[in-house]
């Protein structure tokens, strides 16, 4: 009875899944047995040995994993379609649910949903292991040897470029706006926008017929639903600027010890987050918006979910931000200068790693945009 049981699992169980299931087996025990850590010290100081500079080995580390993971993502562009098929189901699902088409999935042999598992414990491991990495003090204290692979050259100490500049303005004077006219001045641009939104809405039906106009129509209307999404952003930073406005200034080199904990740079990278966390927002929310202009959703219903949208990204950049903050805080500054690499090679990513990957049209449900 037990061997016919077994005997029809192992029918039931596609190839493909069970080539997968193997290949999460190999990846998560060479991580728990630190072959990943291993990995990233190694690589982190053979880009030493070229450089003799810690803190570029640092960027070049954060460069050097995009490179590496390219092979997953032209993988993830080839299961686009199916990917955001199953993103889709999950997300509407509950977690009994979620558990259910899971398994589901595998049992049906789905490459996608493989590799999209497979994918997202490849991309976790990586970012655990350069943490923690740069979480360890090796830049005073040398590095146990059995970090390094055996091929790699073991640094002398004390290690080169540990201190990291970085030019700065410093606002030596500044002049302040007086409250009554920040105010007078923001109640006027309200009222202005105000009208000028009305009487585009009277006059916008009017470029229906017209394909160019009907594209400044939309270009303008995005334009309104983004300010309009981050309008308290920009009145509460607008406003300290006005109270603090720089006339005199004068550029200076600051520096951070990398091995040691730096306020200063802890602000920069919870800024620089939060900066990232809407970029990340408006990328995903213009594809997907070009995809729905595409499939003929109405102009309205893209409106409605591009504002909600945006106010998302917001929200998730301010907690991504503080929480960048206070984790920050307890780290030394390597640990500052990767989470910056890494932002960096994202935000950079359109135009240079991602002009590499053949782009291929994606799936869109009505729901994601009712």
């Amino acid at each position: 009875m037990n061997g016919g049981s077994v005997s029809d699992v192992k029918r039931q169980l596609p190839i493909v899944s069970m080539l997968g299931i193997i290949v999460l087996v190999i990846v998560l025990f060479w991580f728990f047995k630190g072959g990943s850590f291993k990995l990233y010290a190694s690589l982190f100081f053979g880009l030493y040995f070229l450089t003799q500079s810690s803190w570029i080995s640092i960027i070049l580390v954060s460069v050097a994993q995009n490179i590496l993971l390219l092979p997953m993502r032209f993988l993830y562009e080839r299961f686009a379609d199916d990917i955001k098929v199953f993103e889709d189901e999950v997300k509407n699902s509950d977690v009994k649910e979620q558990q259910f088409l899971i398994n589901k999935k595998v049992r049906e042999g789905s490459s996608a949903v493989m590799f999209y598992v497979i994918n997202f414990v490849l991309v976790m491991i990586a970012f655990i292991s350069a943490g923690r990495v740069f979480l360890l003090e090796f830049y005073k204290t040398p590095i146990d040897i059995e970090y390094l692979y055996s091929f790699i050259h073991f640094p002398e100490y004390p290690l080169k470029g540990v201190i990291f500049h970085f030019p700065l303005i410093d606002v030596t004077k500044t002049i302040s706006v007086d409250w009554y006219w920040i105010f007078y001045v923001w109640g006027a641009l309200f009222v202005v926008m105000a009208l000028a939104r009305l009487l585009w809405r009277m006059v916008s039906p009017l470029f229906n017929k017209d394909e160019k106009l009907l594209g400044m129509r939309i270009n303008y209307n995005r334009f309104l639903v983004l300010m309009g999404s981050v309008i308290g952003t920009i009145v509460i930073v607008s406003t300290i600027f006005l109270r603090n406005i720089p006339i005199g200034a004068q550029i200076v080199w600051w520096s951070a010890d990398l091995a040691e904990q730096n306020t200063a740079f802890n602000i920069v990278t919870a800024f620089c987050t939060f900066l990232a966390a809407i970029y990340s927002g408006y990328q995903h929310n213009r594809v997907e918006v070009v995809e729905a202009k595409e499939r003929g959703v109405s102009q309205e219903i893209m409106e409605k979910f591009t504002r909600a949208r945006m106010r998302e990204s917001v929200k998730n950049g301010l907690i991504l931000g503080l929480f960048a903050l206070w984790v920050t805080r307890l780290m030394p500054s390597s640990h500052d200068l990767s989470v910056l690499a890494f932002e960096a090679c994202y935000v950079l990513s359109p135009i240079t790693f991602d002009l590499l990957i053949p782009k291929k049209k994606r799936y869109l449900v009505d729901k994601d945009i009712t």
